[in-house]
């Protein structure tokens, strides 16, 4: 099992400055990453969106459709098969070139 608070702080998200942006699927989906989208919102640290456990692994997206961003990434997450992670895209491309390079994500599905 997963959370989103797990996901983003094992990724470095900066909590004290960052925004997020929850979008809420209707009650009856199948899974928040197969279903459409019915508000959007922004929410802080404390909703409980982001401490709900979802199965990560394969059989369908349970993670919430959130996208976040802080001074140095946007976070959001990236399924394949319905198996789920959190991609982190960094806002200063520098970092993606030259000797020290970081790996851009590739996410898939």
């Amino acid at each position: 099992m997963s959370t989103l608070r797990e996901w983003l702080t094992d990724a470095g998200f900066d909590w004290a400055n960052g925004r997020i942006v929850y979008q809420a699927v209707a009650p009856d989906a199948y899974c928040p990453g197969w279903g459409s989208p019915i508000s959007g919102k922004f929410i802080d640290s404390t909703h409980p969106v982001l401490d709900e456990q979802f199965e990560s692994g394969y059989g369908a997206p349970r993670c919430p459709r959130i996208i976040a961003r802080d001074g140095v990434a946007i976070y959001f997450p990236g399924q394949y098969d319905g198996s789920t992670w959190l991609e982190r895209i960094v806002i200063d491309l520098d970092k993606y070139v030259g000797a020290d390079f970081i790996v851009s994500p590739y996410p898939g599905g």
